[in-house]
């Protein structure tokens, strides 16, 4: 198996995978798997992306130590642990049987099951889940360091320019605005609540995204991702409250209010 394996590349997913994560969704624990400025009804794309990013982290969890049983092989069936659990606690997997004759990859999704269901009783052991994070003090952000942020880079790459609302992208006031006033007061919120940081991992190494509030304190428009760089923390990257939810839910549920709908 390669590193980083996607899994559209690794099985066939079968024509009806919307059905297959509608499935999912049901028997996951309620939470918001969905867009909230770009919806799509009833696609659940954060849960799509949590799915595929997963097995992607799995493969390369595989690959490093394959003694660990992070994924489950054999003649009769492929698995992997989702990291979601049901209403009652119960882990999640992704179950594959072997692929019909004529395709090119070796697996089709059969489905998502609990771990009680008698589909599984097959799969021993089960595979473990997922893991991105060595201690849990990566995953909080220290106040005590500085933060350094790249505005040139902000501003001056078109596809972080994108993610700024259209209202004020236009103002010459922008760089002010995000230097002086939304970060500042980013890191009074955080200082406030460690929680207002919130973990995400991306390209192999925990971040942190931080909420900016461009305007009005109790509106959030985009948020930086800022990585540990030495003993400072940098920030280049801006991201839209979407696909920053969609990043931070691969480790965990987030929590913080601003990334959930509050502010």
């Amino acid at each position: 198996m390669k590193k980083q394996q996607d899994l559209f590349d690794f099985a066939y997913l079968t024509s009806n995978f919307q059905s297959h994560i509608d499935t999912l969704y049901s028997l996951a624990r309620h939470e918001r798997w969905d867009y909230l400025r770009d919806p799509q009804p009833n696609k659940h794309q954060v849960l799509w992306n949590y799915i595929r990013y997963t097995f992607k982290r799995l493969s390369y969890l595989h690959e490093k130590n394959p003694q660990e049983k992070y994924l489950y092989f054999s003649t009769r069936a492929f698995c992997f642990n989702t990291g979601l659990f049901t209403d009652r606690f119960e882990s999640i997997y992704a179950l594959f049987a072997p692929n019909d004759s004529g395709y090119t990859t070796q697996w089709k999704l059969q489905g998502f099951y609990k771990e009680s269901a008698h589909e599984l009783n097959k799969i021993h052991p089960l595979p473990q889940r997922a893991n991105y994070f060595d201690s849990v003090r990566d995953l909080i952000y220290d106040t005590r360091r500085d933060l350094r942020i790249n505005i040139d880079h902000i501003l001056g790459d078109e596809e972080n320019l994108k993610r700024v609302p259209e209202q004020y992208r236009d103002m010459s006031s922008l760089p002010i605005k995000i230097r002086a006033h939304a970060v500042e007061y980013a890191k009074i919120r955080i200082q406030e609540n460690y929680k207002a940081a919130v973990p995400q991992y991306f390209n192999g190494k925990i971040q942190f995204l931080i909420p900016i509030s461009l305007e009005d304190p109790t509106v959030v428009d985009l948020s930086l991702a800022v990585r540990r760089d030495g003993d400072v923390y940098t920030g280049k990257t801006c991201l839209t409250l979407d696909m920053a939810y969609n990043n931070a839910r691969l480790i965990a549920k987030p929590e913080s209010d601003w990334l959930i709908g509050g502010i």
